[in-house]
């Protein structure tokens, strides 16, 4: 058995760019989060604290909007300027 593959009307990526370890990726054009490239930070979801439930639920002076994700339970937290909102994993 052999695989064939149609020679005519192929899309091919618009470049090829190479990653440290000499493989290959295609380009295909957009660039998203997790492979933009350049010196600046990527736009998207980010977690501002990554610590215990009780060591979260103790913290103080946080801005409104800070996230943060319990290592212990898995759950989310995202502060509201007076206490901690929990978005069970579940």
């Amino acid at each position: 058995m052999s695989i064939t593959f149609p020679t005519t009307d192929l899309k091919v990526p618009s470049g090829i760019t190479a990653l440290p370890s000499e493989m290959k990726r295609p380009a295909f054009g957009t660039l998203y989060g997790f492979d933009a490239q350049g010196g600046g930070v990527a736009s998207g979801f980010n977690i501002d604290v990554r610590d215990t439930q009780a060591n979260i639920l103790a913290r103080t002076g946080d801005a409104t909007g800070v996230i943060a994700y319990g290592t212990d339970t898995e759950d989310l937290y995202v502060y509201d300027g007076t206490g901690w909102q929990i978005y069970n994993n579940s």
